[in-house]
């Protein structure tokens, strides 16, 4: 049941999901489409910067706007059941007007306040029993700031960042729409689930407008991994990059070389594709197409029956040199070593 909540009544659509995982999978379709409308919902939107107003959050504080949306959630939400044997979900307008409902409306709720003022969220699934990987039993939010995902999870009474320790975890993209960050879309590709690691996403944002310090410890990593896939002889430039970076580099725009340093990058296997993300875990080696050709088939004729030769014998050899061998020992000459021995006839008598 979805319930959306307009300037009159609140409108009720029922829709009938089918059970076990294709029913979550349903049901996920659904949050993520309420997340993307209160996003450019102006209601919301307005909430939000009322939120920012009264906590007194000074501009480009991204992390202290995210804070104070979190814990504004966490003490005007109030944590209610759905209804028994229904499964409920608010819009984000609906949610600010009734104040309660589960961990699907809590997630709907932050994350179009989030999106509205230009933070990207995605969704976490999280199940009990690690030997079901398709069972999930709850679900929360993470927000990129700053170079990482920061787990926000408003229905439990902790600060940002936490999360809860499950055995099974699944993360859950949201599609590409108009109000998210150029930035992190350049990154993500569309509608790609996130394999890219934070700290690869921090140091493409720092080579892009930020500062970054001599010996900084994510060059060193893109430089490890580079070399760890024997790439890194294969783009001289990024190479030649990553040397001038480890010096240090002063806080200014490079948008050229921070849009040539994704395409080396995608081009590496490093980051996915601009139509999708790649597998986890998955290194593609980039491959020239463009010069490869259809081969012709080939037709196999039968071989016939061999004859054996006939044997000939050889009667006269190809002349050849005769080959003088050189002496390379003198000859030895044995000396006698015993004298001859001088027999003698036997006596014929004994002499007395």
């Amino acid at each position: 049941m979805l319930c959306n909540a307009d300037l009159g009544q609140p409108v009720i659509f029922l829709r009938k999901i089918p059970e076990g995982y294709p029913g979550t999978l349903r049901t996920v379709e659904h949050i993520k489409r309420l997340i993307r409308e209160g996003a450019k919902d102006f209601h919301v939107r307005q909430t939000a910067i009322d939120v920012l107003f009264q906590r007194h959050v000074k501009a480009k504080d991204y992390g202290g706007e995210i804070k104070a949306l979190f814990e504004w959630v966490q003490q005007h939400i109030r944590y209610t059941k759905d209804t028994f044997r229904l499964e409920v979900l608010h819009s984000a307008r609906r949610m600010l007007e009734l104040r309660a409902g589960d961990c699907d409306d809590f997630s709907i709720l932050l994350g179009a306040m989030l999106e509205a003022i230009g933070h990207p969220v995605r969704l976490v699934l999280s199940g009990p029993d690690a030997q079901r990987q398709d069972l999930f039993s709850h679900i929360y939010l993470e927000v990129f700031c700053k170079g990482r995902w920061i787990a926000l999870d408003a229905t439990m009474p902790h600060a940002m960042g936490w999360a809860p320790r499950t055995s099974v975890r699944k993360v859950v993209a949201i599609d590409r729409r108009p109000t998210m960050m150029a930035d992190d879309m350049e990154l993500r590709g569309i509608g790609a689930d996130t394999v890219v690691p934070d700290w690869l996403r921090g140091l493409i944002r720092s080579v892009r407008r930020e500062a970054i310090s001599p010996k900084d410890p994510r060059v060193k990593s893109l430089w490890d991994l580079l070399r760890q896939r024997q790439v890194l002889s294969s783009s001289p430039w990024v190479k030649g990059l990553l040397l001038r970076c480890w010096q240090g580099l002063p806080a200014r725009e490079r948008p050229r070389s921070t849009k040539r340093l994704v395409a080396q990058l995608r081009g590496l296997g490093v980051l996915p594709r601009a139509g999708g993300a790649a597998p986890q875990g998955t290194v593609f080696a980039p491959v020239n197409i463009q010069n490869v050709r259809p081969g012709w088939p080939v037709h196999l004729r039968p071989v016939g029956a061999l004859r054996p030769a006939p044997w000939r014998p050889v009667h006269a050899a190809l002349p050849m040199r005769p080959v003088r061998y050189a002496p390379t020992m003198r000859p030895v000459r044995y000396a006698p070593t015993m004298r001859p021995v001088r027999t003698f006839p036997a006596s014929r008598g004994v002499r007395r």
